[in-house]
């Protein structure tokens, strides 16, 4: 950082030496002018020009080194500012994703990024310059004559004036814009990852019109914002028009009168731009600077979002990882709404307890408690007796390993997607691995087996093997607590079968938490929950709960078409 703090600074140096150049310049054509032309001297135009060129090759040198070491600064504040994004991305909770639009996270990242990079590259540049040369051409004028000086900049307030208005009304339509740009975003990311659906159902049609809606709006808010520049824009080049006429007019004058030569004319005109070139640039610079502040805003405000889970001050997670898990008098609500009301639960370390329920009962809420990827509203959940609140996040989340209801792959190769957790894993234990979650078969039938690259979410694999390369990622991660979440919805009886007993021979047996809708799925855990408006309202083992004739022994008799005296039996 130290390094591009320096680059930064001694691109504003160059910049400002580049400015002095600029300045030097019109004094050589004065010289030029006075001691050259007027008195026909033309053995002086030689030295002269060669200064001239001198000067001119100092202010070009300037200017490269200004660029090169602006756009080296620039890009590394672009590249920290990026990864502190990112970072703070990775540290957001589920709860963050699900209200806010991925178009609308990913613009900040790159497009409002871009900004900064313009600014420090292009902006803040040429604002330094016009400062510079402002003030620059003040002392020079000042110098050869007040009365010449105020005249011309009588018509500078007039330039200040429009360009305070502009700022005002240009900001908040620039800021309308990029929200804009963000939804038009969502859209296009949504119809890239739901492309599936989109064609399944049809709905192209639906989709152009949904994108052509936003698209218009965005072109709707640029236009008004740039027509707010267009507004102002020949206000302010009338006004540098008009102090054009006026140095001509007024120079001429004095020259006639003998208030000052032609050379002390001739620099006036030279740095004339230096008063022109603000009052031209300041719309097009005040414009860019409200663009940057309102894609500032975005930033900053991702920046500043905190997470909803965070780490506690002190780590008291114990040394040892049994697997044990308890929920105490556990209630969890998002906003109003009642997920999970008061529910308690003990599993010992190395139990298989097996979730049931109808939708929306809270099974998924209640496992998303342990990884603590939502808190609870009252009670506590602990794992091997000590709150899972207490614990550093990191390493609560290595001693869970955990599938998801909607299975994501990255795209990769088969392997690197199951060591995703290990990433050092030896490949005997991948291969094991994949073995337990039936998932060894298919894999070696594939291309390059194991090294088979998967496409994004796994495009390309059936729902089954999706499954299944998800739970051998969660198997191969030997953690002592194992969250399965609907991961054998996708696969025949027959491949549940063989994997339920995979897991029952594996050498060390992890605490595992099995949500399922299929009784199959569940039979033989060691305890069963059934789930109902957040409350366990059935629990036992697939015996007592067959003879308690509640929930599941009607889902025991529904999925298996059989009567009540053969299930009995």
């Amino acid at each position: 950082m130290g390094k591009q703090k320096w680059r930064l600074i001694l691109s504003i140096v160059f910049n400002i030496a580049g400015v002095i150049a600029m300045t030097a310049e019109p004094y050589v054509i004065k010289d030029i002018v006075n001691d050259v032309l007027m008195p026909l001297r033309f053995e002086k135009l030689i030295p002269m020009l060669s200064l001239g060129f001198g000067v001119g090759f100092i202010f070009i040198a300037c200017r490269y080194f200004q660029a090169i070491l602006g756009e080296q600064a620039a890009q590394a504040a672009v590249y920290n500012v990026r990864s502190a994004l990112f970072e703070r991305l990775l540290k957001q909770s589920p709860g963050f994703y699900a209200t806010n639009r991925s178009g609308d996270i990913i613009n900040k990242c790159t497009g409002d990024v871009d900004w900064i990079n313009h600014f420090i590259c292009y902006v803040t540049p040429k604002w330094v310059e016009m400062v510079l040369m402002l003030i620059a051409a003040l002392v020079v004028f000042f110098s050869i004559n007040w009365l010449y000086t105020l005249i011309l900049f009588a018509v500078t307030p007039f330039s200040a004036i429009v360009a305070m208005k502009l700022a005002r009304s240009v900001r908040p339509a620039f800021a309308d814009a990029r929200e804009q740009l963000s939804k038009l975003n969502t859209v296009v990311q949504e119809n890239i990852s739901g492309n599936r659906v989109v064609k399944a159902f049809v709905r192209e049609d639906y989709e152009m019109d949904k994108f052509q809606k936003e698209n218009q709006e965005y072109k709707r808010l640029n236009i008004k914002a740039n027509m707010i520049w267009l507004k102002y824009g020949p206000v302010i080049d009338s006004i540098a028009s008009i102090m054009t006429v006026l140095n001509l007019t007024v120079g001429g004058t004095l020259v006639a009168l003998g208030r000052i030569d032609m050379g002390s004319l001739s620099l006036f005109l030279s740095l004339a731009w230096a008063l022109n070139e603000p009052m031209i640039l300041v719309g097009t610079l005040v414009n860019d600077t409200q663009r940057f502040l309102a894609s500032c805003e975005k930033v900053m405000g991702l920046y500043y979002t905190k997470p909803d889970i965070e780490n506690p001050s002190v780590d008291r997670s114990p040394k040892e990882a049994r697997g044990e898990v308890e929920f105490r008098g556990v209630s969890l609500s998002y906003g109003s709404l009642k997920v999970l009301d008061h529910v308690d639960l003990h599993v010992n370390a190395g139990e298989t307890v097996g979730i049931m329920g109808p939708t929306g009962s809270g099974k998924t809420s209640l496992v998303n408690l342990i990884p603590r990827f939502v808190d609870v509203t009252e009670g506590e959940v602990l794992l091997d007796g000590v709150d899972v609140r207490d614990y550093d996040l990191q390493e609560l989340r290595r001693r869970i390993g955990l599938t998801m209801q909607d299975v994501f792959l990255f795209s990769d190769t088969v392997e690197s997607n199951i060591v995703y957790g290990v990433p050092d894993l030896e490949m005997d234990k991948v291969i094991k691995a994949a073995k337990v979650a039936d998932a060894d078969g298919f894999i070696r039938e594939m291309p390059d087996g194991y090294d088979t690259i998967v496409g994004e979410r796994g495009t390309g694999l059936s729902g089954g093997q999706k499954q299944r390369i998800s739970l051998a990622r969660a198997i191969a991660k030997d953690a002592p607590v194992l969250i399965l979440d609907d991961t054998t919805s996708a696969v025949d009886m027959e491949t549940e079968q063989a994997i339920q007993k995979e897991l029952a021979s594996l050498e060390r047996r992890a605490t595992t938490f099995i949500i399922a809708q299929r009784v199959s799925s569940v039979m033989h855990a060691d305890k069963i929950i059934i789930l109902d408006n957040g409350k366990i309202v059935e629990q036992g083992t697939h015996s007592e709960l067959m003879r308690n004739k509640g929930y599941y022994y009607n889902t025991c008799i529904l999925q298996h078409g059989v009567m009540e005296e053969e299930v009995s039996a």
